[in-house]
């Protein structure tokens, strides 16, 4: 896969609940609950008036009530100066730079080397509902943001695979979910409880997904990892994930539209 594949991909299978297509990228919102669909996400090697941009940014999130985001994009070895001059130019109002984060990948063509783990009972595979809710516990989110979650999976017609691990005494241990779509199989929401990290509960469920979606037609699996989660970063690699590109975000200062230009 290449990168405009993996970035369309990505989108498709984590929807937003509002999109709007301009030339330079997409503007997401999702009721804010998080930057990856409520951004403006940034088309790859696409040339733009960095002023037109930004404000076309800010007014899309201030009639949201929303902070403005806006995802930048870099792939290793390629350096475009239309993303050195948005970053700057987001820097230089305000914008924090947060969560610099990877895309990796993995060629899944040749003989799959890893084993499912479904004859493990603590390895449950659940309903979209029943995975959020799951999810939400395991990760402390805030609850009131979940049926939002509910209506962005809803949207989607893509096949999904919801898998949740937890003790003998019901303690959650890890999560995952992982969806299918032209050959592709992107994985989502790989997470393990604080107290039981560095035990195989995520490789168990990462094996999982992988040979479910090898099983559907998937040739190649892709994921997106913050660069500081280390540990993350570290278990992917040694399942043969490969750093595909880079991206970041910015996020400014929340206004409304009643604020003034």
């Amino acid at each position: 896969m290449n990168m405009m594949e993996m970035e369309n991909a990505g989108r498709d299978a984590w929807p937003a609940l509002e999109e709007q297509e301009l030339p330079f990228g997409v503007m997401r919102y999702s009721r804010g609950i998080d930057r990856r669909s409520n951004s403006l996400s940034l088309y790859p090697h696409i040339e733009f008036e960095t002023g037109k941009l930004i404000d076309a940014t800010e007014k899309f999130f201030a009639e949201r009530d929303s902070a403005p985001i806006v995802r930048l994009v870099q792939q290793d070895g390629i350096a475009l100066n239309s993303i050195d001059e948005i970053d700057s130019a987001l820097e230089l109002r305000g914008y924090e730079k947060q969560a610099p984060s990877l895309t990796m990948s993995l060629d899944l063509s040749g003989a799959m080397e890893t084993q499912a783990n479904f004859k493990n009972g603590s390895i449950e595979n659940l309903d979209a509902g029943s995975w959020l809710q799951a999810w939400y516990v395991l990760t402390s989110r805030n609850m009131e943001e979940i049926d939002v979650h509910k209506t962005l999976f809803e949207k989607s017609d893509l096949s999904h695979l919801f898998l949740f691990k937890q003790g003998f005494n019901g303690a959650p241990m890890s999560s995952g979910m992982a969806v299918y779509a032209n050959q592709s199989l992107g994985l989502f929401g790989i997470s393990t409880a604080m107290g039981q990290r560095k035990r195989g509960h995520a490789l168990d469920i990462v094996n999982s997904l992988l040979c479910w979606g090898f099983a559907k037609g998937a040739r190649f699996a892709y994921l997106q990892v913050e660069e500081a989660n280390s540990a993350a970063v570290n278990l992917y690699q040694k399942l043969g994930f490969k750093k595909s590109y880079s991206y970041w975000y910015r996020v400014g200062e929340h206004k409304t539209s009643s604020s003034g230009d």
